[in-house]
């Protein structure tokens, strides 16, 4: 079975764009205590020292290890693929990782890591955050054969939900159908190709020449 897993928080360039570009207003609309709270979280997510690069996530032959400085813990997962998060947020990522490896998915947004001020600002501005420019934040597939799929009904074990907190998120898993599905929706909601990200609706064209 592959596991897909995130690590970091996504949408956190875009929700940076936003309070950089929109400060005043969003300070209108919140409050000047709140904006702070939230550009310091951003900040760390971005930087070195923050909640994706001091996890480490390294591999050693094909065996997945979670790294904190110099000491690693081998999981026993070997790593299939992995897609960077950039323009287009998660989702797009997701669908270039599943396109490329021509893999059906089911998958949970509820189980990826989004800090609540980056729902609050994307939802101010009726913006999808998962489709929100996101750094220092990557989609893992690693395999495990502790757990089979037949067509798209299999479930993983709770136990591997998670490898290290909060180095690796597991949010969904790969099938051998076609179709690429969230299911924690109110119904089943299918993954599209869409490469546009949200921050070009509030600043005309911001992507087109970012490189990631």
């Amino acid at each position: 079975m592959i596991k897909l897993y995130v690590s970091g928080y996504v949408g956190n360039l875009g929700t940076k764009v936003l309070i950089d570009e929109k400060q005043d207003e969003l300070v209108k609309q919140f409050n000047h205590e709140f904006i702070t709270h939230i550009k310091n979280q951003i900040e760390v997510s971005l930087s070195e020292g923050g909640f994706n690069p001091s996890l480490i996530m390294s591999s050693r032959g094909d065996e997945v290890s979670i790294c904190r400085g110099e000491q690693c813990e081998p999981n026993n997962l070997k790593i299939v693929d992995s897609e960077p998060i950039g323009k287009g947020g998660i989702l797009t990522a997701l669908w270039k990782l599943c396109d490329r490896n021509k893999w059906g998915l089911r998958y949970s947004l509820r189980e990826i890591p989004i800090l609540q001020g980056t729902v609050e600002i994307a939802n101010h501005f009726d913006l999808n955050p998962y489709r929100l420019l996101t750094k220092n934040s990557y989609i893992i597939a690693c395999s495990d054969d502790k757990k089979k799929c037949r067509g798209e009904h299999c479930e993983p074990e709770k136990s591997t939900r998670e490898l290290s907190e909060p180095s690796l998120i597991y949010f969904g898993y790969i099938t051998n159908t076609k179709k690429r599905v969230r299911i924690d929706g109110e119904a089943e909601a299918f993954l599209t190709k869409d490469y546009k990200d949200e921050i070009d609706k509030i600043i005309k064209g911001y992507t087109k020449w970012l490189e990631l």
